[in-house]
C-alpha cells in the first residue's frame, strides 16, 4: 500500500507539471524578438504647487529645477533603468558595446522632462553610441495628444462615461475616501483652522480644455495633486517629505487618491478616445522589423489609459496598486521561440519607491500583466492583435511618420 501511495503521488506530480506550459513558468527574455517600452518620464518637480498654497499651513519647498522639469536625481534613476533594459534584453541588443545601427528607437513627447528622460535612458542603455531621442518639432505631438487634431471627442459621451463610473454624483467621492482625505489634510497641516482643508472642497466634473473630454476638478483633483507632489518629494530623496509629516506608509495612503483619480479620468470613453492612436502604433511596432527595441517616453496619463482601454492591473512591492510612479513602464514583448508559435507578453516595470529614494534603481521590479481576452500570460500574436483592435476606436487613429 505504501508503494502504491508513493507511485500515485509521483504520478500526480508529473501530471501537474505537464499541466503547466513550460513557458508560463519563466519570465525569460531569450526568445524575445521585439520589445516596445511605453514609459513615464523620470522624477520631475511639481508643475503648479502655488495653486495648492492656500491649502497648506507651511510654504511649499523650492526645487532646484523649473516647475515640471526632470530633476538630477530623476535623470540618474532613468539612466539606471536604461542599464536594466540593456541587461534584460541583452539577447536583442547585445550584452555590451553599441547595438547594431537602427536596433534602438527612442521617441519622447515634447516636454523637457520627457526629452531629457529619453536622453538619460540612452546613457544607461547604450552610452556613446550616437542614439538620439526623436520628438515632434512642437507641441502637440499627436502620438500623445491626438485630440482634437485626429478627431474630436464627443463631450456628451465622455461625460456620461465618467459620471456613470461614480454613480452620477462626484461629490460623494470625498465621503467614499474620507480617511485618505483626512490624511491629506493632516499632511498639509490644515486640521485646526490654520488654512482651508482639501477635504472640504467638493469634487466636481467638467469638460477640460479643447479635447472635449470630461475631467475631475475640486477636492479629488487637488488631493491627487498633493499625493503626487509627496511622491515626487519622496522619490527625489528630499531630506524632509511633506514638512516631515510623510513616511512610506502615509504616502501609500495618499497615493490611493492619485490612482483613483487617474482611473476615473482616464478610463472608459476617455481611454478609448485618447490612447487608441498610440496603442494602434504599439501594435504596429511589435509587428515591424524596422527596429528591435522601441522606447516611447510619455506620461503617467498614457499608462493609466492603457490600463483603462485594455482593463489591465498590476501591483509592485512597496507601492499602491496600479500606481504609475516616475520611470514606470508597460512592456510589450514579442516572443519568437525556436519551436512553436510566436506570442506576446506584457509586463509592468517600476523601481520601488524606497529604491528610488535611495538612488539604487538598477534592479526594478518586472511583473507580468494579464491582458483580458488572452488565454494566459502568453498571448498568441493573433489573439493579442484581435484584443487590441477590438479595444481601439479607428476614428481616433491617425498616421504617424516619426
Amino acid at each position: 500500500m505504501r508503494i502504491a501511495t508513493l507511485l500515485l503521488a509521483v504520478l500526480c506530480a508529473v501530471v501537474a507539471a505537464d499541466a503547466v506550459p513550460a513557458r508560463a513558468q519563466t519570465s525569460g527574455t531569450n526568445d524575445v524578438k521585439t520589445v516596445v517600452v511605453v514609459m513615464r518620464h523620470g522624477v520631475r518637480s511639481p508643475t503648479h504647487p502655488d495653486e495648492l498654497q492656500p491649502y497648506a499651513r507651511d510654504k511649499w519647498p523650492a526645487w532646484e529645477v523649473k516647475p515640471g522639469y526632470l530633476t538630477p536625481h530623476g535623470a540618474l534613476l532613468v539612466q539606471q533603468l536604461g542599464t536594466f533594459y540593456r541587461r534584460t534584453y541583452a539577447n536583442v541588443l547585445g550584452a555590451s558595446g553599441c547595438p547594431a545601427k537602427g536596433d534602438v528607437f527612442v521617441w519622447a513627447d515634447v516636454d523637457e522632462r520627457t526629452v531629457k528622460s529619453g536622453e538619460s535612458l540612452i546613457k544607461g542603455l547604450a552610452p556613446g553610441c550616437g542614439i538620439t531621442v526623436g520628438h515632434a518639432p512642437a507641441d502637440p505631438d499627436t502620438l500623445f495628444d491626438p485630440l482634437p487634431s485626429i478627431a474630436k471627442a464627443n463631450p456628451g459621451e465622455s461625460m456620461a462615461s465618467l459620471m456613470g463610473s461614480i454613480g452620477n454624483d462626484p461629490a460623494q467621492l470625498n465621503a467614499a475616501y474620507a480617511s485618505q482625505f483626512a490624511t491629506i489634510d493632516t499632511v498639509l497641516g490644515c486640521t485646526r483652522g490654520a488654512c482651508k482643508t482639501v477635504s472640504s472642497v467638493p469634487t466636481a466634473v467638467d469638460s477640460k480644455g479643447d479635447d472635449g473630454l470630461a475631467g475631475i476638478n475640486g477636492g479629488m483633483d487637488m488631493a491627487a495633486d498633493v499625493a503626487e507632489n509627496m511622491l515626487l518629494e519622496y522619490t527625489d530623496n528630499k531630506p524632509v517629505v511633506g514638512w516631515g509629516r510623510v513616511d512610506h506608509a502615509r504616502l501609500l495612503t495618499m497615493l490611493q487618491l492619485h490612482v483613483i483619480n487617474k482611473k476615473i479620468e482616464h478610463g472608459g470613453y476617455a481611454a478609448r478616445a485618447h490612447v487608441s492612436n498610440i496603442l494602434s502604433h504599439v501594435l504596429d511596432m511589435l509587428h515591424s522589423d524596422t527596429h528591435k527595441a522601441y522606447f516611447i517616453v510619455g506620461h503617467d496619463t498614457q499608462l493609466a489609459e492603457f490600463a483603462g482601454i485594455l482593463h489591465l492591473s498590476w501591483l509592485v512591492r512597496g507601492d499602491a496598486m496600479n500606481d504609475t510612479p516616475p520611470g514606470s513602464a508597460l512592456l510589450y514583448e514579442l516572443h519568437a521561440p525556436a519551436s512553436g508559435a510566436q506570442y506576446v507578453r506584457v509586463y509592468f516595470v517600476a523601481q520601488s519607491l524606497d529604491d528610488m529614494r535611495a538612488g539604487r534603481g538598477t534592479n526594478p521590479q518586472r511583473v507580468p500583466v494579464y491582458v483580458p481576452g488572452c488565454p494566459s500570460f502568453d498571448c498568441p500574436v493573433d489573439t493579442f492583435s484581435n484584443v487590441v483592435n477590438a479595444a481601439i476606436d479607428p476614428k481616433f487613429v491617425g498616421t504617424w511618420n516619426p
